[in-house]
């Protein structure tokens, strides 16, 4: 009996798994072996991408980097990140990445990451591109909003605007940075200094390069 319920068992957790890795392909390991699985898909919207064309990246789980030749594509509206098959094809990169590293054209790298608390309406699985790292992160969130109008003589026209929004995150706490109190409230232990800081500097809060001064100058104190 005991041999028939162990037998049972076992089919069943191997349809389980097998259920799991329909449609799926193993793509990469990380560093503790763990399967990193993807899926053929299509880039839907275009418009929502963090960059037109597949880009050279490193890719990060919690184990560490994977190693990869592929190129890939991030969709910000959506969290989804893409490679390009051999082939030409569009693939899914559908197990846990936590931290993207684009090699950008002109040289630069261009980072993103998540795992951060709920802010807003944005969860853990959310990519937040990273201005400053450090003890204190400054994070940039990109969305956006398409609306299609009927115009006289024209037909339909579509627009896509971007949303824009920066949060400063400590550890996996995450802020909305939209005025002083929220950096205060991050930077809790250099209230003074940073208080000084942004009367003197004139911080405004909503330009990105105000914003990055403000975190740099916290991360040189705290190092």
């Amino acid at each position: 009996m005991k041999k028939i319920l162990f037998l049972l068992a076992s089919i069943l957790t191997s349809n389980a798994m097998m259920a799991q890795e329909v449609g799926t392909r193993i793509f990469l390991r990380d560093a503790n072996g763990l399967d990193i699985r993807s899926k053929s898909a299509s880039i839907e919207n275009a418009s929502y991408l963090f960059h037109p064309d597949y880009l050279k990246a490193s890719l990060y789980t919690r184990a560490g980097k994977l190693k990869s030749d592929a190129k890939y594509k991030l969709i910000l509206q959506e969290n989804r990140l893409f490679y390009m098959e051999a082939d030409g094809s569009d693939m899914e990169v559908v197990s846990p990445i936590y931290r993207i590293e684009f090699e950008m054209p002109n040289g630069t790298t261009t980072v993103f990451e998540k795992g951060f608390d709920v802010v807003d309406n944005l969860n853990q699985n959310n990519f937040y591109q990273v201005l400053v790292d450090g003890k204190a992160k400054l994070l940039l969130d990109t969305k956006f909003a398409t609306e299609t109008k009927m115009v006289y003589g024209t037909g339909a026209v579509t627009t896509t605007d971007k949303l824009i929004n920066y949060y400063g995150a400590f550890g996996t706490k995450i802020i909305k940075v939209s005025k002083e109190e929220n950096i205060l409230s991050l930077m809790e232990d250099k209230v003074a200094e940073m208080t000084a800081f942004i009367k003197k500097e004139k911080t405004k809060f909503k330009r990105q390069a105000d914003l990055e001064k403000l975190f740099n100058y916290y991360n040189q104190l705290v190092k």
